[in-house]
């Protein structure tokens, strides 16, 4: 039996490093899990000059990929339109009509990423499209992340004039009650793949 040569043993080594490799990648494969309870989404704006905060209490997360090299992962992030309140009957009654969210026509709005990137340690930068009230628009999304065992926290703050995207139709469409500038604040508790 001929004795390795330093070329083969290389070799044998790069093969077995490849396989190590390999299989830490399938093992952190896999869908992040929502922690829904833990987790948040607001629309702030500006009504008769107060803040006014509107909440979406249902949504679903689904996020595939390394957040340390994101690139090639994926996020489609769904909203259920009739679950946006503001606390009270006629808030909610306004903002599900026509003039706004329109939930009878669109009960959905779905953000999908086309690229994640990460500009710095603990950031990303996500492109992607905005799917609201049957139009598509082009969003980049920074948020920040931090880790604490298996459990990362995303959190960002995106601000948009709501007009861009058709929202306050009618009398609505003016400043005059109701600013066009809105923040979208949230944070994401979201809980690593299994390793099994």
């Amino acid at each position: 039996m001929p004795r390795p040569t330093l070329r083969t043993a290389r070799t044998v080594t790069a093969v077995l490093l490849s396989g190590v490799v390999g299989l830490m990648a399938v093992s952190t494969a896999g869908a992040w899990e929502l922690d829904r309870e833990a987790s948040r989404i607001e629309l702030i704006g500006t009504a008769d000059g107060r803040e006014a905060v509107t909440r979406v209490e249902e949504f679903e997360v689904d996020l595939e990929g390394d957040l340390d090299q994101p690139a090639g992962g994926t996020l489609v992030l769904t909203l259920q339109s009739d679950s946006i309140t503001g606390g009270n009957d006629i808030v909610d009654g306004m903002l599900h009509g026509h003039n706004w969210f329109d939930v009878e026509a669109y009960p959905e709005i779905v953000f999908r990423s086309t690229d994640i990137q990460a500009p710095a340690e603990g950031e990303l930068r996500i492109e992607g499209e905005l799917e609201l009230r049957g139009d598509t628009h082009m969003l980049t999304v920074p948020v920040s992340w931090t880790r604490q065992g298996e459990r990362v926290s995303v959190d960002g703050r995106l601000t948009l004039d709501r007009t861009d995207f058709d929202m306050g139709r009618g009398a609505w469409r003016s400043e005059g009650t109701v600013k066009h500038e809105v923040h979208v604040d949230f944070t994401l508790e979201l809980l690593a793949p299994s390793r099994s």
